[in-house]
């Protein structure tokens, strides 16, 4: 995978995660008509908005080491010495299949 199509893939989970807030600011309290009984309003939110609202969260954290090893590769790539084990490319696929298939 490119680290373009992470960083596309974050901007989507914050996009996503800024929507989720902007709706969440905007629902508040409504006046009640006279007469009618108060009700009240619930969200739920499904397992996938929270596993991304987790996945948002962690894209935040900075991890310095991660930092320093992406600007290595990228330095790598720019030069033409970067070279992927296969071996280990081909490991990682099959743990993301595995993991994917449940």
């Amino acid at each position: 995978m490119k680290i373009s199509d992470m960083n596309q893939k974050a901007q989507m989970v914050t996009s996503y995660m800024n929507n989720v807030q902007n709706a969440q600011n905007n629902q508040g309290p409504r006046p009640e008509k006279a007469g009618a009984s108060a009700g009240t309003d619930k969200v739920e939110l499904s397992s996938g908005s929270r596993m991304l609202q987790r996945v948002n969260e962690a894209v935040k954290v900075e991890d310095p080491q991660r930092a320093e090893r992406i600007r290595m590769i990228k330095e790598q790539v720019q030069n033409g010495t970067y070279e992927a084990d296969p071996e280990k490319v081909a490991q990682g696929m099959l743990k993301d299949l595995i993991k994917d298939m449940g």
